[in-house]
């Protein structure tokens, strides 16, 4: 079982199923697109959304029990106009923060999902407006040793 991954890319297929923008495993998007990648931002198209686990949360792993709570960071890019960006963000927020009790299309149960971060507005070396957001997901993630 490929733990992080089946999360990264439930979280992407929910987002797409829910018109954040747009999910290809290959990672071939149109210049139209909102790309959603999981690792980091592609060079293009300009507006895009990147996916990373990047942690344990603040209540980490369960010794025991087979819960977890992960950070995931959305790391988001809307082009030259920063308001982009922050429509961007807030559609993740949309559908990301609050959500609970739900099961991913990859199969992953995610209990919560809660914003902790939000990162200030920066630029590329192309002049392109970002931010990252982080989210702790406390999820389902059975191991070895944790049932």
């Amino acid at each position: 079982m490929a733990f992080s991954r089946d999360l990264l890319t439930g979280l992407a297929e929910f987002l797409a199923a829910h018109d954040v923008a747009d999910w290809n495993e290959d990672g071939y998007y149109a210049s139209g697109q909102v790309a959603l990648t999981i690792g980091g931002l592609p060079p293009s198209p300009d507006r895009a959304i990147s996916l990373a686990v990047y942690g344990a949360g603040r209540e980490g792993d369960h010794a025991t029990q087979a819960d977890s709570v992960m950070q995931v960071q959305a790391r988001i890019r809307g082009g030259t106009d920063p308001r982009l960006t922050d429509d961007l963000a807030d559609a993740v927020f949309d559908r990301l923060h609050g959500l609970s009790e739900v099961e991913l299309p990859t199969g992953i149960w995610l209990y919560q999902a809660q914003r902790r971060i939000v990162a200030p507005l920066d630029r590329d070396s192309s002049g392109r407006w970002g931010r990252a957001d982080s989210y702790e997901l406390s999820v389902l993630r059975p191991s070895s040793h944790r049932r």
